[in-house]
């Protein structure tokens, strides 16, 4: 069932991947995502509108400066909004620690490496901790 109040953030300080990312959600869901450039931004997004929000989406990158991905989802996880929160990690990290480390949050729904594409991002979208909280864009036959 959709939601109004949900959001998506896109924490990614790669304009190109973030654009990229923002214009494949935009075609699978009739929301337009928030575009963070690191960790802090998006943390700053959710400590003033996350009382807003039913539910929120992160697509987060891990390799980020200011405040990287860890930093985020340290900061994330003990908030009074950490519940509202489902985190999906999209990095270039292969490294198998990384992905082991993102699964101890609790916020943590999925783990995708670079570069996402459609299909990917559907599966994201299907996760049950997410599925029906963004209303899908209707395809033209």
């Amino acid at each position: 069932m959709k939601n109004s109040s949900s959001q998506i953030l896109i924490a990614e300080d790669d304009q190109v991947v973030a654009r990229i990312q923002k214009f494949l959600l935009e075609k699978a869901v009739s929301l337009s995502p928030v575009m963070c450039k690191n960790g802090r931004e998006a943390l700053e997004f959710l400590e003033r509108n996350a009382g807003d929000s039913e539910k929120i989406l992160v697509i987060l990158d891990l390799n980020m400066p200011e405040m990287n991905g860890w930093d985020f989802l340290e900061a994330c996880k003990d908030s009074t909004y950490a519940e509202k929160v489902n985190v999906v990690v999209v990095t270039s990290s292969l490294f198998w620690e990384d992905e082991e480390k993102a699964a101890s949050y609790q916020q943590v729904i999925g783990y995708y490496t670079k570069p996402i594409t459609p299909s990917v991002l559907q599966d994201i979208l299907q996760l049950p901790e997410v599925y029906g909280y963004f209303e899908p864009v209707l395809k033209s036959r």
